[in-house]
């Protein structure tokens, strides 16, 4: 088989888009080896006019359009006409602005359009932006200091995940394709994305009527500086590890700290001892220590730092050019095919013509029974995943349609489960109560595990591993996000598998890759943004690093699983064989926020955080509104937009000469904050927001978990969804973004409780009979209940 082939060759892609989101997507498709065709108007595309910048132009269209050609279209033109006439009829996708008048003339295509809100009510006609959409999405809300402004984060991660959100619906669509011939439109809307984004607020707040703050992470989490940089811990395990290390042994046995519930409780008051005595410890040599201990943790890299970190560089993550500086990252996963530095992206005024042949394509799925009508129906996955990224993967395959799997260790209970018996935080559960089945009551693993089945199997035993190994024979796809070569070492790895079943897909979701120095270094969620580069760009512009509220890279890291299995799928149905691929999350996320490595790479220029503000956008900032803790961000991208908001506000400081360029709203910033805090700190912040997109200015209230569950938009489109649970009961959950015309995904089912299906799995995939089944229950192989937990039956939905 021609492995020398890129994963997606022969695939032919339009991108007219002139966003980040669109030109994102359009650089996946072209990293993994499809035919991808930027198309501009003569004026260029709008990310070329994007900061930041180097001698050479826009470093953001730079990263964005890598490995693509160049055509411009003279709409009016004969011959350009002609030639993109040309161009739509060989494509089999279509990337699109919403509204494109191209989208008319691509029939019988793959059309995706990339838009901030589409056009559906209430917010159809808004303006948007990243400050815009981190503010509807409830992230913007947590994350910061209790006792300050909430900050949105950095760079244009929701145009990212849009972007991301957009490659997996047209990778869906192009394998319904592949299946039946037929295409359909695909809908990829910014604020949706950004919404699946949030963790569980949504479904928090149908349990518990609560909503996380920035007064308190819910984990053990710690951020410290030491004597030449900051690290963040998280404390869930090895706390006593953790107090050897930072030389306190004595910390594990006081009151305060001597079990979680307590450490819990008391944690300000153990981040305070740890401070203390981290300030004069090197950051990396307790990286190594905590990392021994397997505490996950991680020191947080100023970009100069990033790039010199022989982790990354060893990996072939930071590539030079000719000049010798930093021209490109390395993959956002690792497939069988080798990946190849990409082309520089095209100069204005291309002419480019498809240049490769279209190739056979055809499924490994069986024929799709009618009317259910999923793109990914037919698909069997064995899903290993903990926690959220990996979980977050696997119910995004569930949601396109694929049968679920999920083998849960009895013995070590999925996190997001919670302990076998108490509660985690009371916030997660039905009315705060855990129950006699706690772990099928929280709500971070309810959100993230709806359309599976559950089975549990004890695998460190040969019979456990050999009923897996029975298992992923009868699946097309296995995910896990363990350590590098847990499966292996449990006779599960790839080159095992693929023996019995050539055309099973392997994903793998390691925090920093299966190779290099800090392969076998543990990650969640908050160390992996920190590692990534991420938490040094966020901040007040007093130097300490904020991290994003919830923890972000998890959801970055689901989105990236979901795009490395439908590439491999997609490849499959050239090839007909399966493959082992990698997503190293943290490498994945650098790519996020890429425009600004290459900006360090290229200028020695480091992004500087300064609360909300940008030095291209002014004002851009969160602004205090009636209420406690209520807020509403402004953000005026050019002069025009300012006179605007001096109109719809009637503020007649407005119109003082100092602020009517941007120049000078920048050096004037804080009086400027300081007048439009007078106007909106006693209005309503859904009233005001409303008034100011009226008048076409990017504003919105940053809003908080009760605010995302009541969202109009998100409820007219659907994306909020009542589910009955067998323990906990009736309750709202957050959907998914991906939105296909004639094979749209849905919510089928709640998340399972514990070893719900192993009877059904167990008996129908491996023709088990029930007296076998509880031979190995009997045996410990197989388990109904988690170790430790009272052996109450699961909870029957309700008639």
């Amino acid at each position: 088989m021609a492995w020398d082939l890129p994963a997606l060759a022969g695939v032919k892609v339009i991108d007219a888009t002139s966003t980040a989101a669109g030109q994102f997507c359009g650089r996946l498709f072209a990293d993994y080896g499809a035919e991808v065709i930027l198309v501009e108007r003569p004026d260029g595309t709008a990310t070329r006019l994007e900061s930041p910048f180097d001698d050479e132009g826009s470093l953001l269209f730079r990263h964005l359009n890598q490995g693509k050609a160049g055509f411009t279209w003279r709409q009016g033109d004969a011959a350009s006409e002609r030639n993109l006439g040309q161009l739509l009829g060989d494509a089999d996708i279509v990337l699109l602005d919403t509204g494109d008048p191209i989208a008319a003339r691509a029939k019988d295509k793959i059309v995706c359009r990339i838009s901030d809100f589409g056009e559906h009510r209430p917010y159809r006609g808004w303006r948007g932006g990243e400050i815009v959409h981190q503010a509807l999405s409830g992230v913007m809300f947590t994350t910061g200091a209790q006792d300050r402004e909430p900050l949105y984060g950095v760079g244009r991660r929701t145009a990212y995940a849009c972007g991301a959100t957009a490659y997996i619906s047209c990778l869906a669509a192009l394998i319904w394709r592949d299946r039946t011939g037929e295409t359909q439109d695909v809908e990829a809307i910014t604020a949706e994305a950004t919404a699946a984004m949030a963790q569980n607020l949504v479904t928090q707040y149908s349990y518990s009527r609560t909503y996380a703050s920035r007064r308190q992470y819910p984990g053990m989490l710690a951020q410290l500086k030491c004597r030449d940089g900051w690290l963040v811990l998280f404390a869930l395990r090895g706390w006593p590890a953790i107090c050897r290390i930072f030389g306190v042994p004595q910390m594990a046995e006081d009151p305060r700290f001597a079990n979680i519930a307590a450490l819990r409780r008391n944690w300000p008051d153990a981040v305070a001892i740890l401070r203390d005595h981290a300030r004069d410890r090197g950051v990396e040599e307790l990286i190594e220590q905590l990392q021994r201990a397997k505490v996950s943790s991680a020191h947080i890299p100023t970009l100069p730092e990033l790039i010199e970190t022989p982790q990354y560089a060893g990996r072939g993550m930071f590539r030079a050019g000719s000049d010798g500086k930093l021209d490109s990252l390395g993959p956002v996963f690792r497939t069988r095919s080798p990946h190849r530095t990409p082309a520089p992206a095209p100069e204005p005024g291309g002419s480019a013509r498809f240049e490769t042949k279209s190739l056979e394509r055809r499924s490994s799925l069986p024929a799709p029974a009618f009317p259910d009508r999923l793109p990914l129906q037919g698909l069997r996955v064995l899903d290993f995943t903990q926690a959220w990224a990996g979980p977050m993967t696997a119910r995004a395959l569930a949601f396109l349609g694929a049968e679920v799997i999920k083998i849960e260790n009895g013995a070590r209970l999925d996190s997001w489960r919670g302990p076998a018996v108490g509660v985690h935080d009371p916030a997660s559960y039905p009315d705060r109560q855990g129950g006699e089945r706690p772990y099928d009551r929280n709500a971070l693993f309810n959100t993230q595990n709806h359309d599976k089945k559950s089975i549990s199997l004890d695998l460190k035993s040969p019979g456990g591993q050999s009923l897996a190994r029975r298992l992923a024979a009868k699946c097309d796809v296995v995910l896990a996000n363990f350590s590098p070569h847990a499966l292996t070492k449990l006779g599960l790895g790839y080159e095992t598998l693929s023996r019995e079943s050539p055309k099973l897909v392997m994903v793998e979701m390691p925090a920093f890759g299966n190779d290099g120095p800090w392969s076998s270094h543990v990650g969640m969620g908050k160390t992996m943004e920190a590692a990534a580069g991420m938490a040094s760009l966020i901040g007040y512009g007093d130097g300490e690093p904020v991290l994003t509220g919830p923890a972000y890279l998890d959801p970055i890291g689901g989105l990236h699983g979901a795009a490395a299995v439908l590439t491999a799928l997609a490849e499959r149905n050239r090839t007909g064989l399966g493959q082992y691929v990698e997503v190293a999350q943290v490498e994945a996320a650098m790519h996020w926020i890429g425009e600004y490595i290459l900006q360090t790479g290229r200028t020695g220029e480091v992004f500087r955080a300064d609360g909300n503000r940008r030095p291209d956008v002014a004002p851009h900032d969160a602004f205090a509104c009636a209420g406690d803790d209520q807020w509403m961000v402004i953000a005026c991208p050019d002069d025009e937009t300012w006179r605007r908001l001096a109109a719809a506000t009637g503020i007649e400081q407005l119109a003082d000469a100092k602020f009517s360029t941007l120049a000078g709203r920048l050096e004037h910033a804080e009086a400027l904050k300081t007048v439009l805090s007078a106007w909106t700190r006693g209005r309503n912040k859904h009233e005001a927001s409303d008034l100011l997109q009226a008048a076409g200015i990017p504003a919105a209230p940053v809003n908080n978990g009760a605010d995302v569950w009541r969202d109009p938009f998100l409820r007219s489109r659907g994306f909020i969804q009542e589910l009955t649970h067998p323990a906990a009961g009736v309750a709202e959950y957050p959907g998914l973004a991906y939105r296909l015309s004639r094979t749209p995904g849905a919510i089928r089912s709640p998340a399972p409780c514990f070893a719900e299906h192993t009877h059904a799995v167990l008996g129908s995939l491996l023709g088990l009979s029930r007296a076998e089944i509880d031979a190995l229950v009997e045996a410990g192989i197989v388990l109904r209940h988690p170790v430790g937990a009272l052996a109450a039956e699961p909870a029957k939905a309700p008639a």
